[in-house]
Protein backbone atom coordinates (compact mmCIF):
# COMPACT_ATOMS: atom_id res chain seq x y z
CA UNK A 1 0.00 0.00 0.00
CA UNK A 2 1.16 3.70 -0.59
CA UNK A 3 2.33 5.79 1.90
CA UNK A 4 -0.22 8.42 1.26
CA UNK A 5 -3.17 5.77 1.19
CA UNK A 6 -1.84 4.33 4.71
CA UNK A 7 -1.30 8.21 5.79
CA UNK A 8 -5.57 8.61 5.08
CA UNK A 9 -6.60 6.16 6.69
CA UNK A 10 -4.36 6.29 10.01
CA UNK A 11 -7.88 7.29 12.14
CA UNK A 12 -8.51 3.34 11.30
CA UNK A 13 -6.58 2.12 14.60
CA UNK A 14 -8.07 -1.84 13.76
CA UNK A 15 -6.70 -1.51 10.07
CA UNK A 16 -3.16 -0.38 10.72
CA UNK A 17 -2.02 -2.20 13.56
CA UNK A 18 -4.10 -5.38 12.68
CA UNK A 19 -4.09 -6.08 9.34
CA UNK A 20 -1.67 -3.86 8.15
CA UNK A 21 1.02 -5.08 10.79
CA UNK A 22 2.66 -1.60 10.64
CA UNK A 23 5.04 -0.94 13.55
CA UNK A 24 4.59 1.25 16.25
CA UNK A 25 7.93 2.64 15.87
CA UNK A 26 6.88 3.54 12.37
CA UNK A 27 3.76 5.29 13.13
CA UNK A 28 5.30 8.90 14.78
CA UNK A 29 6.96 9.22 11.37
CA UNK A 30 4.53 8.96 9.35
CA UNK A 31 2.59 11.40 11.68
CA UNK A 32 4.99 13.64 11.77
CA UNK A 33 4.09 14.65 8.30
CA UNK A 34 0.63 15.93 8.47
CA UNK A 35 -0.06 19.41 8.12
CA UNK A 36 -2.62 19.72 10.91
CA UNK A 37 -2.16 20.36 14.43
CA UNK A 38 -5.73 19.10 14.82
CA UNK A 39 -5.16 15.65 12.52
CA UNK A 40 -1.28 15.01 14.89
CA UNK A 41 -3.56 15.49 18.32
CA UNK A 42 -6.21 13.85 17.14
CA UNK A 43 -3.66 10.21 16.59
CA UNK A 44 -2.11 10.99 19.48
CA UNK A 45 -4.74 10.08 21.31
CA UNK A 46 -5.92 7.30 19.06
CA UNK A 47 -2.19 5.76 19.71
CA UNK A 48 -1.87 6.93 23.08
CA UNK A 49 -1.61 3.60 24.03
CA UNK A 50 0.53 2.32 21.22
CA UNK A 51 2.95 5.15 21.28
CA UNK A 52 6.11 5.12 23.59
CA UNK A 53 6.28 8.60 25.71
CA UNK A 54 9.76 9.57 23.46
CA UNK A 55 7.60 9.02 19.98
CA UNK A 56 4.71 11.32 21.43
CA UNK A 57 7.48 14.09 21.91
CA UNK A 58 8.84 14.06 18.90
CA UNK A 59 5.24 14.85 17.74
CA UNK A 60 4.86 17.37 19.53
CA UNK A 61 8.11 18.98 19.00
CA UNK A 62 6.91 19.21 15.41
CA UNK A 63 3.95 21.89 16.40
CA UNK A 64 4.20 25.57 16.30
CA UNK A 65 6.35 27.04 19.55
CA UNK A 66 2.82 28.63 20.77
CA UNK A 67 1.21 24.96 20.60
CA UNK A 68 3.67 23.26 22.27
CA UNK A 69 3.59 26.30 24.64
CA UNK A 70 -0.59 25.80 25.21
CA UNK A 71 0.50 21.98 25.83
CA UNK A 72 3.05 22.28 28.34
CA UNK A 73 0.35 24.91 30.14
CA UNK A 74 -1.89 22.34 30.29
CA UNK A 75 -3.07 20.75 33.58
CA UNK A 76 -2.53 17.32 33.06
CA UNK A 77 -1.21 16.30 29.93
CA UNK A 78 2.48 16.25 31.05
CA UNK A 79 2.34 14.56 33.95
CA UNK A 80 2.04 11.20 32.60
CA UNK A 81 5.62 11.68 30.86
CA UNK A 82 8.80 11.14 32.68
CA UNK A 83 10.99 14.45 33.42
CA UNK A 84 13.60 13.69 30.66
CA UNK A 85 10.94 13.66 27.92
CA UNK A 86 9.14 16.56 29.42
CA UNK A 87 12.75 18.69 28.86
CA UNK A 88 13.04 17.09 25.96
CA UNK A 89 9.55 18.85 24.61
CA UNK A 90 10.63 22.36 27.23
CA UNK A 91 14.02 22.70 24.74
CA UNK A 92 12.28 22.73 21.49
CA UNK A 93 9.94 25.87 22.56
CA UNK A 94 11.29 29.38 21.21
CA UNK A 95 13.81 30.98 23.34
CA UNK A 96 10.89 33.72 24.07
CA UNK A 97 8.56 31.10 25.01
CA UNK A 98 10.91 29.69 27.23
CA UNK A 99 11.90 33.27 29.27
CA UNK A 100 8.30 33.64 29.34
CA UNK A 101 8.08 29.89 30.90
CA UNK A 102 10.92 31.13 33.40
CA UNK A 103 8.80 34.57 34.21
CA UNK A 104 5.63 34.32 34.13
CA UNK A 105 4.60 30.31 34.37
CA UNK A 106 7.20 29.36 37.01
CA UNK A 107 4.76 27.77 39.13
CA UNK A 108 4.21 24.98 36.32
CA UNK A 109 7.90 24.34 36.18
CA UNK A 110 7.63 23.67 40.01
CA UNK A 111 3.72 21.14 38.96
CA UNK A 112 6.41 19.53 36.62
CA UNK A 113 9.20 19.02 39.26
CA UNK A 114 11.49 21.15 36.64
CA UNK A 115 14.06 23.31 37.36
CA UNK A 116 15.25 26.26 34.84
CA UNK A 117 18.47 25.34 34.77
CA UNK A 118 17.63 21.68 34.02
CA UNK A 119 16.30 22.73 30.82
CA UNK A 120 18.86 25.26 29.97
CA UNK A 121 21.63 22.66 30.61
CA UNK A 122 19.57 20.59 27.51
CA UNK A 123 19.86 23.76 25.09
CA UNK A 124 22.71 23.94 22.51
CA UNK A 125 25.46 26.48 22.89
CA UNK A 126 23.91 28.94 21.12
CA UNK A 127 20.60 29.10 22.96
CA UNK A 128 22.49 28.91 26.10
CA UNK A 129 23.83 31.99 25.33
CA UNK A 130 21.07 33.87 24.53
CA UNK A 131 19.55 32.69 27.84
CA UNK A 132 22.78 34.13 29.83
CA UNK A 133 22.54 37.57 27.50
CA UNK A 134 19.13 38.27 28.96
CA UNK A 135 19.48 36.54 32.35
CA UNK A 136 18.70 39.65 33.84
CA UNK A 137 15.29 40.02 32.15
CA UNK A 138 14.11 36.69 33.24
CA UNK A 139 11.90 36.85 36.63
CA UNK A 140 13.67 33.97 38.67
CA UNK A 141 15.26 34.40 41.88
CA UNK A 142 19.23 35.03 42.06
CA UNK A 143 19.75 31.56 43.29
CA UNK A 144 17.88 30.09 40.34
CA UNK A 145 19.87 32.18 37.79
CA UNK A 146 23.21 31.39 39.43
CA UNK A 147 22.74 27.91 38.82
CA UNK A 148 21.74 28.57 35.30
CA UNK A 149 24.74 30.10 34.74
CA UNK A 150 27.17 27.75 36.76
CA UNK A 151 25.54 25.06 34.76
CA UNK A 152 26.33 26.62 30.67
CA UNK A 153 28.48 24.75 29.03
CA UNK A 154 32.12 25.83 28.57
CA UNK A 155 31.48 26.77 25.14
CA UNK A 156 28.96 29.23 26.11
CA UNK A 157 30.94 30.59 29.23
CA UNK A 158 33.86 31.20 26.45
CA UNK A 159 31.92 33.21 24.39
CA UNK A 160 30.28 35.61 27.01
CA UNK A 161 31.95 38.99 27.81
CA UNK A 162 32.24 38.35 31.72
CA UNK A 163 32.84 42.23 32.77
CA UNK A 164 28.62 42.71 31.91
CA UNK A 165 27.89 40.36 34.64
CA UNK A 166 27.81 41.11 38.00
CA UNK A 167 30.02 39.54 40.84
CA UNK A 168 27.54 37.47 41.89
CA UNK A 169 27.15 35.80 38.48
CA UNK A 170 30.70 35.84 37.61
CA UNK A 171 31.49 33.28 40.18
CA UNK A 172 28.82 30.91 38.93
CA UNK A 173 29.99 31.39 35.16
CA UNK A 174 33.87 30.54 36.74
CA UNK A 175 32.41 27.20 37.59
CA UNK A 176 34.01 24.69 34.89
CA UNK A 177 31.74 22.79 33.54
CA UNK A 178 31.88 19.05 31.71
CA UNK A 179 29.38 17.96 29.34
CA UNK A 180 29.47 14.36 30.49
CA UNK A 181 26.00 15.19 31.83
CA UNK A 182 24.13 12.88 34.63
CA UNK A 183 20.48 12.17 35.30
CA UNK A 184 20.52 11.35 39.17
CA UNK A 185 18.05 10.97 41.40
CA UNK A 186 15.74 12.69 39.06
CA UNK A 187 17.09 15.67 38.53
CA UNK A 188 20.11 16.68 36.39
CA UNK A 189 23.47 16.80 37.89
CA UNK A 190 26.50 19.14 36.69
CA UNK A 191 29.77 17.95 36.46
CA UNK A 192 32.33 20.41 38.17
CA UNK A 193 36.32 21.13 37.52
CA UNK A 194 36.68 22.43 40.38
CA UNK A 195 39.22 25.22 40.40
CA UNK A 196 40.56 25.17 44.34
CA UNK A 197 40.92 28.93 45.01
CA UNK A 198 37.00 28.68 45.46
CA UNK A 199 35.17 30.84 48.19
CA UNK A 200 32.59 28.19 49.48
CA UNK A 201 30.30 31.11 50.22
CA UNK A 202 29.95 31.21 45.88
CA UNK A 203 27.86 27.79 46.52
CA UNK A 204 25.86 29.33 48.93
CA UNK A 205 21.91 28.93 48.26
CA UNK A 206 22.10 26.79 45.17
CA UNK A 207 20.22 23.61 45.29
CA UNK A 208 21.72 22.10 41.57
CA UNK A 209 23.20 18.65 42.26
CA UNK A 210 26.57 19.36 41.61
CA UNK A 211 28.56 15.71 40.59
CA UNK A 212 32.26 15.85 41.78
CA UNK A 213 34.60 13.35 41.28
CA UNK A 214 38.11 14.09 44.48
CA UNK A 215 39.31 10.62 44.15
CA UNK A 216 42.96 12.33 42.76
CA UNK A 217 42.76 15.24 45.36
CA UNK A 218 46.00 16.24 46.65
CA UNK A 219 45.75 16.45 51.00
CA UNK A 220 45.17 20.30 50.59
CA UNK A 221 42.12 20.12 47.96
CA UNK A 222 40.79 17.07 50.03
CA UNK A 223 40.09 19.19 53.41
CA UNK A 224 39.20 21.97 51.34
CA UNK A 225 36.44 19.77 49.68
CA UNK A 226 35.79 18.18 52.50
CA UNK A 227 34.34 21.79 53.44
CA UNK A 228 32.36 22.34 50.58
CA UNK A 229 30.74 19.06 51.35
CA UNK A 230 30.08 20.39 55.07
CA UNK A 231 29.10 23.50 53.17
CA UNK A 232 27.08 21.86 50.82
CA UNK A 233 25.32 18.79 51.44
CA UNK A 234 23.73 18.02 48.26
CA UNK A 235 26.89 17.18 46.80
CA UNK A 236 27.01 14.06 44.86
CA UNK A 237 30.66 12.43 45.18
CA UNK A 238 31.74 10.12 42.26
CA UNK A 239 34.50 7.58 42.48
CA UNK A 240 34.97 5.36 38.67
CA UNK A 241 35.35 1.81 39.40
CA UNK A 242 37.13 0.28 35.86
CA UNK A 243 34.95 -2.82 34.92
CA UNK A 244 35.05 -5.69 32.44
CA UNK A 245 35.96 -4.86 28.32
CA UNK A 246 37.47 -1.26 29.28
CA UNK A 247 33.92 0.32 30.52
CA UNK A 248 33.95 2.13 33.15
CA UNK A 249 31.20 2.43 35.77
CA UNK A 250 30.47 5.77 38.08
CA UNK A 251 29.06 5.40 41.51
CA UNK A 252 27.59 8.33 43.62
CA UNK A 253 28.15 8.34 47.37
CA UNK A 254 26.64 11.22 49.55
CA UNK A 255 28.66 14.19 50.79
CA UNK A 256 28.37 13.43 54.33
CA UNK A 257 29.25 9.69 52.91
CA UNK A 258 32.05 10.97 51.62
CA UNK A 259 33.69 12.91 54.80
CA UNK A 260 32.87 10.10 57.09
CA UNK A 261 34.81 7.57 54.43
CA UNK A 262 37.25 9.77 54.70
CA UNK A 263 37.40 10.08 58.73
CA UNK A 264 37.77 6.49 58.44
CA UNK A 265 40.08 6.00 55.97
CA UNK A 266 42.60 8.73 57.43
CA UNK A 267 42.47 6.86 60.56
CA UNK A 268 43.53 3.59 58.93
CA UNK A 269 46.79 5.65 56.90
CA UNK A 270 47.28 7.07 59.89
CA UNK A 271 48.31 4.00 62.08
CA UNK A 272 50.63 3.27 59.15
CA UNK A 273 54.11 4.07 60.91
CA UNK A 274 56.50 5.47 58.76
CA UNK A 275 59.25 2.99 59.33
CA UNK A 276 56.88 0.28 57.90
CA UNK A 277 58.06 -2.24 54.67
CA UNK A 278 55.33 -2.01 51.71
CA UNK A 279 54.12 -5.28 52.91
CA UNK A 280 53.28 -4.18 56.15
CA UNK A 281 51.73 -1.11 55.01
CA UNK A 282 49.16 -3.49 52.84
CA UNK A 283 48.97 -5.76 55.45
CA UNK A 284 47.40 -3.27 57.84
CA UNK A 285 45.14 -1.79 55.05
CA UNK A 286 43.80 -5.33 53.85
CA UNK A 287 42.72 -6.11 57.46
CA UNK A 288 41.57 -2.93 57.97
CA UNK A 289 38.93 -2.83 55.09
CA UNK A 290 38.20 -6.85 56.10
CA UNK A 291 37.33 -5.88 59.60
CA UNK A 292 35.11 -2.39 58.54
CA UNK A 293 33.52 -4.40 55.04
CA UNK A 294 31.92 -7.55 54.18
CA UNK A 295 30.57 -8.45 51.06
CA UNK A 296 27.08 -7.13 50.24
CA UNK A 297 24.78 -10.19 52.18
CA UNK A 298 21.96 -9.20 49.89
CA UNK A 299 23.96 -9.94 46.19
CA UNK A 300 21.60 -11.85 43.73
CA UNK A 301 18.85 -10.95 45.72
CA UNK A 302 15.59 -8.87 43.86
CA UNK A 303 16.50 -6.42 46.59
CA UNK A 304 19.99 -6.39 45.49
CA UNK A 305 21.42 -2.27 45.25
CA UNK A 306 23.92 -3.04 42.23
CA UNK A 307 24.66 0.68 42.56
CA UNK A 308 25.39 1.37 46.25
CA UNK A 309 27.84 -1.49 46.78
CA UNK A 310 30.43 0.37 44.13
CA UNK A 311 30.21 3.59 45.39
CA UNK A 312 33.92 3.78 46.87
CA UNK A 313 32.66 5.89 50.24
CA UNK A 314 29.11 4.84 50.57
CA UNK A 315 30.76 1.26 51.10
CA UNK A 316 32.56 2.49 54.08
CA UNK A 317 29.52 3.89 55.48
CA UNK A 318 27.10 0.93 55.35
CA UNK A 319 30.06 -1.52 55.37
CA UNK A 320 28.75 -3.62 52.65
CA UNK A 321 30.19 -4.13 48.68
CA UNK A 322 30.96 -6.45 46.06
CA UNK A 323 34.49 -7.44 44.45
CA UNK A 324 34.92 -4.85 42.21
CA UNK A 325 33.94 -1.73 44.82
CA UNK A 326 35.68 -3.56 47.60
CA UNK A 327 38.71 -3.56 45.57
CA UNK A 328 38.75 -0.44 43.80
CA UNK A 329 38.46 0.81 47.79
CA UNK A 330 41.29 -0.76 48.70
CA UNK A 331 43.40 0.89 45.72
CA UNK A 332 42.27 4.19 46.41
CA UNK A 333 43.61 3.61 49.77
CA UNK A 334 46.70 1.97 49.33
CA UNK A 335 47.89 5.00 46.63
CA UNK A 336 47.16 6.99 49.36
CA UNK A 337 49.51 5.45 51.56
CA UNK A 338 51.97 5.21 48.34
CA UNK A 339 51.70 2.01 47.04
CA UNK A 340 50.70 1.61 43.35
CA UNK A 341 48.15 -1.16 42.75
CA UNK A 342 45.75 -1.98 39.76
CA UNK A 343 42.46 -3.03 40.00
CA UNK A 344 42.43 -6.22 37.31
CA UNK A 345 39.22 -8.32 36.23
CA UNK A 346 39.44 -12.10 35.47
CA UNK A 347 36.02 -13.75 34.98
CA UNK A 348 33.62 -12.03 37.35
CA UNK A 349 35.60 -10.97 39.50
CA UNK A 350 37.69 -8.12 40.64
CA UNK A 351 41.06 -8.15 42.36
CA UNK A 352 44.38 -6.28 42.61
CA UNK A 353 47.90 -6.51 40.79
CA UNK A 354 49.85 -4.65 43.34
CA UNK A 355 53.02 -2.94 42.03
CA UNK A 356 56.71 -3.62 43.17
CA UNK A 357 56.13 -5.54 46.13
CA UNK A 358 59.89 -6.32 48.32
CA UNK A 359 60.41 -9.36 50.16
CA UNK A 360 64.09 -9.79 52.64
CA UNK A 361 64.37 -13.94 52.36
CA UNK A 362 66.13 -15.24 55.29
CA UNK A 363 69.65 -15.25 53.63
CA UNK A 364 69.09 -11.39 53.31
CA UNK A 365 68.46 -11.51 49.23
CA UNK A 366 65.91 -8.97 48.21
CA UNK A 367 63.40 -10.01 45.96
CA UNK A 368 60.75 -7.87 44.05
CA UNK A 369 57.64 -7.85 41.67
CA UNK A 370 54.38 -7.37 41.12
CA UNK A 371 52.06 -9.97 43.08
CA UNK A 372 48.07 -10.52 43.36
CA UNK A 373 46.22 -9.31 46.21
CA UNK A 374 42.36 -10.23 46.36
CA UNK A 375 40.83 -8.04 48.88
CA UNK A 376 37.16 -10.17 48.56
CA UNK A 377 38.41 -13.48 49.10
CA UNK A 378 40.35 -12.25 52.24
CA UNK A 379 37.04 -10.45 54.15
CA UNK A 380 36.13 -13.79 56.11
CA UNK A 381 39.86 -14.37 57.22
CA UNK A 382 40.31 -10.72 58.17
CA UNK A 383 36.92 -10.33 59.80
CA UNK A 384 37.51 -13.00 62.12
CA UNK A 385 41.22 -13.15 62.45
CA UNK A 386 42.30 -16.35 60.40
CA UNK A 387 45.33 -16.31 58.05
CA UNK A 388 44.96 -14.29 54.78
CA UNK A 389 45.27 -16.78 51.61
CA UNK A 390 45.07 -14.39 49.27
CA UNK A 391 47.66 -12.60 50.01
CA UNK A 392 50.49 -11.80 47.91
CA UNK A 393 50.09 -14.56 45.67
CA UNK A 394 51.70 -15.68 42.57
CA UNK A 395 49.51 -15.88 39.59
CA UNK A 396 50.08 -19.73 39.46
CA UNK A 397 48.56 -20.12 43.14
CA UNK A 398 45.24 -17.80 42.27
CA UNK A 399 44.27 -19.91 39.47
CA UNK A 400 44.11 -23.17 42.07
CA UNK A 401 41.71 -21.40 43.99
CA UNK A 402 39.87 -20.58 41.10
CA UNK A 403 39.31 -24.76 40.96
CA UNK A 404 36.44 -25.91 43.14
CA UNK A 405 36.52 -29.28 45.45
CA UNK A 406 34.95 -30.87 42.35
CA UNK A 407 37.35 -29.71 40.26
CA UNK A 408 35.50 -27.04 38.64
CA UNK A 409 37.49 -23.91 37.57
CA UNK A 410 35.39 -20.87 37.84
CA UNK A 411 38.56 -18.38 36.24
CA UNK A 412 38.01 -15.82 38.77
CA UNK A 413 41.39 -15.01 37.98
CA UNK A 414 42.03 -15.93 34.43
CA UNK A 415 43.72 -13.07 32.95
CA UNK A 416 46.66 -14.35 31.31
CA UNK A 417 47.71 -11.02 29.49
CA UNK A 418 47.95 -8.90 32.73
CA UNK A 419 49.09 -11.94 34.78
CA UNK A 420 50.87 -14.35 33.55
CA UNK A 421 54.58 -12.92 34.22
CA UNK A 422 53.45 -12.76 38.24
CA UNK A 423 55.63 -15.16 40.55
CA UNK A 424 55.78 -13.08 43.39
CA UNK A 425 54.46 -14.40 46.71
CA UNK A 426 54.83 -15.24 50.28
CA UNK A 427 55.01 -18.50 51.52
CA UNK A 428 53.49 -19.58 55.23
CA UNK A 429 56.05 -18.85 57.26
CA UNK A 430 56.81 -15.25 55.72
CA UNK A 431 53.26 -14.41 55.82
CA UNK A 432 53.15 -15.21 59.74
CA UNK A 433 56.56 -13.03 60.32
CA UNK A 434 54.49 -10.40 58.29
CA UNK A 435 51.21 -10.29 60.17
CA UNK A 436 53.04 -11.25 63.52
CA UNK A 437 55.62 -7.89 62.77
CA UNK A 438 52.08 -5.51 62.97
CA UNK A 439 50.34 -7.33 65.58
CA UNK A 440 47.95 -9.08 63.99
CA UNK A 441 49.18 -13.01 64.72
CA UNK A 442 51.25 -13.51 67.51
CA UNK A 443 54.88 -14.45 68.45
CA UNK A 444 54.58 -17.91 67.17
CA UNK A 445 52.84 -16.60 63.59
CA UNK A 446 49.41 -18.32 64.78
CA UNK A 447 46.08 -16.01 64.35
CA UNK A 448 43.34 -15.54 66.28
CA UNK A 449 40.96 -17.36 64.55
CA UNK A 450 42.61 -20.06 66.94
CA UNK A 451 40.91 -19.72 69.88
CA UNK A 452 37.30 -20.22 68.20
CA UNK A 453 38.49 -23.15 66.49
CA UNK A 454 40.13 -25.13 70.09
CA UNK A 455 36.82 -23.59 72.21
CA UNK A 456 34.49 -25.18 69.28
CA UNK A 457 36.42 -28.35 69.58
CA UNK A 458 36.16 -28.60 73.05
CA UNK A 459 32.93 -27.90 73.00
CA UNK A 460 32.14 -30.71 70.17
CA UNK A 461 34.11 -33.07 72.72
CA UNK A 462 32.14 -32.07 76.22
CA UNK A 463 28.62 -32.50 74.44
CA UNK A 464 29.38 -35.19 72.29
CA UNK A 465 26.24 -37.27 72.84
CA UNK A 466 24.07 -34.34 73.29
CA UNK A 467 23.64 -32.83 70.04
CA UNK A 468 21.58 -30.05 70.78
CA UNK A 469 23.68 -28.94 73.68
CA UNK A 470 26.27 -28.93 71.16
CA UNK A 471 25.10 -26.56 68.92
CA UNK A 472 23.67 -24.04 71.33
CA UNK A 473 26.92 -23.99 73.02
CA UNK A 474 28.66 -23.88 69.75
CA UNK A 475 26.76 -20.77 68.60
CA UNK A 476 27.15 -19.29 72.10
CA UNK A 477 30.73 -19.10 72.10
CA UNK A 478 30.87 -17.95 68.23
CA UNK A 479 28.47 -14.78 69.20
CA UNK A 480 31.01 -14.06 72.31
CA UNK A 481 34.02 -13.76 70.52
CA UNK A 482 32.29 -11.96 67.26
CA UNK A 483 29.25 -9.95 68.44
CA UNK A 484 29.21 -8.10 65.44
CA UNK A 485 28.72 -11.88 63.19
CA UNK A 486 24.75 -10.88 62.48
CA UNK A 487 26.10 -7.77 60.19
CA UNK A 488 28.72 -9.86 58.01
CA UNK A 489 26.63 -12.31 56.62
CA UNK A 490 28.40 -13.97 54.24
CA UNK A 491 31.32 -14.50 56.38
CA UNK A 492 29.75 -16.03 59.26
CA UNK A 493 28.18 -18.27 56.90
CA UNK A 494 31.41 -19.22 55.66
CA UNK A 495 32.70 -19.46 59.24
CA UNK A 496 30.03 -21.47 60.50
CA UNK A 497 29.92 -23.83 57.59
CA UNK A 498 33.76 -24.12 57.70
CA UNK A 499 34.27 -24.82 61.25
CA UNK A 500 31.27 -24.75 63.65
CA UNK A 501 29.28 -26.91 62.16
CA UNK A 502 32.55 -28.92 60.53
CA UNK A 503 32.93 -30.68 64.12
CA UNK A 504 32.85 -35.02 64.08
CA UNK A 505 30.16 -34.98 66.57
CA UNK A 506 27.96 -32.95 64.51
CA UNK A 507 25.98 -35.13 62.37
CA UNK A 508 22.46 -34.26 60.69
CA UNK A 509 20.57 -36.17 58.07
CA UNK A 510 20.27 -32.23 56.93
CA UNK A 511 21.80 -29.04 57.73
CA UNK A 512 21.05 -25.83 55.77
CA UNK A 513 23.22 -22.40 56.65
CA UNK A 514 21.93 -19.48 54.50
CA UNK A 515 20.26 -15.91 54.89
CA UNK A 516 16.02 -14.77 54.72
CA UNK A 517 14.20 -12.00 55.90
CA UNK A 518 11.65 -10.71 58.05
CA UNK A 519 8.37 -10.78 56.91
CA UNK A 520 7.57 -7.30 58.66
CA UNK A 521 10.53 -5.59 57.84
CA UNK A 522 9.93 -3.13 54.47
CA UNK A 523 14.00 -3.27 54.00
CA UNK A 524 13.81 -7.29 53.76
CA UNK A 525 17.31 -7.17 54.98
CA UNK A 526 19.28 -10.27 55.49
CA UNK A 527 19.23 -12.61 58.26
CA UNK A 528 21.27 -16.08 59.13
CA UNK A 529 19.41 -18.97 59.43
CA UNK A 530 20.02 -22.43 60.06
CA UNK A 531 18.06 -25.39 59.78
CA UNK A 532 19.23 -28.11 61.06
CA UNK A 533 17.33 -32.01 61.43
CA UNK A 534 18.84 -34.24 63.78
CA UNK A 535 18.22 -37.51 64.74
CA UNK A 536 18.14 -36.76 69.02
CA UNK A 537 15.21 -33.39 68.27
CA UNK A 538 13.96 -33.54 64.98
CA UNK A 539 13.88 -30.06 62.49
CA UNK A 540 14.75 -26.96 63.99
CA UNK A 541 15.82 -23.55 63.11
CA UNK A 542 18.22 -21.22 64.36
CA UNK A 543 18.27 -17.39 63.27
CA UNK A 544 21.08 -14.31 64.05
CA UNK A 545 19.43 -11.93 66.28
CA UNK A 546 21.01 -8.57 65.45
CA UNK A 547 19.77 -6.39 68.61
CA UNK A 548 20.70 -8.98 70.89
CA UNK A 549 23.74 -10.21 68.76
CA UNK A 550 22.98 -14.18 69.39
CA UNK A 551 21.35 -17.03 67.58
CA UNK A 552 17.89 -17.57 68.78
CA UNK A 553 16.18 -21.12 68.23
CA UNK A 554 12.48 -21.92 67.01
CA UNK A 555 10.63 -24.38 65.44
CA UNK A 556 9.67 -24.60 61.73
CA UNK A 557 6.11 -23.37 62.03
CA UNK A 558 7.30 -20.45 63.83
CA UNK A 559 9.91 -19.56 61.34
CA UNK A 560 8.34 -20.04 58.29
CA UNK A 561 5.12 -17.48 60.20
CA UNK A 562 8.14 -15.15 60.83
CA UNK A 563 10.58 -15.02 57.99
CA UNK A 564 10.62 -15.56 54.09
CA UNK A 565 12.82 -16.82 51.50
CA UNK A 566 13.89 -14.39 48.64
CA UNK A 567 12.82 -15.24 45.70
CA UNK A 568 15.89 -16.06 43.78
CA UNK A 569 17.25 -18.03 46.56
CA UNK A 570 13.78 -20.06 46.33
CA UNK A 571 14.42 -20.50 42.33
CA UNK A 572 18.01 -21.66 43.06
CA UNK A 573 17.14 -23.80 46.00
CA UNK A 574 13.68 -24.75 46.56
CA UNK A 575 11.96 -24.55 49.74
CA UNK A 576 13.25 -26.84 52.69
Amino acid sequence: MEKKEIIKRLDEKDFIINQLGLKFYELDKLIKELSSEKDKKRLLEIYDDVLMDTQKIRILKTFSSSSKLEIILENNYLRKFTKYVKIDLLTSLDIEDLIAIFSRYRGKLNELNIRPYEIVFELNSESQRDIAINIEKINLSINEKKEILASLSNKTKQSLDFESFSEEYKTALNMQTKRNDYYVNDNYAVVLDINFDFNIEDYRGLEIPIKINPEELTQEQRIKFIKLCEFYPDILVVSTVPMHHDIDGNYISTANEYIEGEKWIESVVNDLKPEYSTLQKIAIIDNAIGKKISYSPDFDTEIFDDKGCRALWKIINSGYGVCNGIANLERYILKRAGIEAELISGENHAFLKVKDAEKITTDGKIIKGDTILDPTWNLTAHRFGARPNNFCISYEKARKMDIDEEGYDHYCHFNNEELQEITFELDDNELRRLFTSVGLADKTGKFPIEELIEKSKEIDRLYANDTEKNISNQLLIFSKLYPEFAICQNSSISVLKDIIFNNKNLNFEKCFISRVYNKNDDTKSPIIYIYVNSKDFGSRFYYADKDKKQFLSTSIEKFTQQFECYEKDLEKYGRI
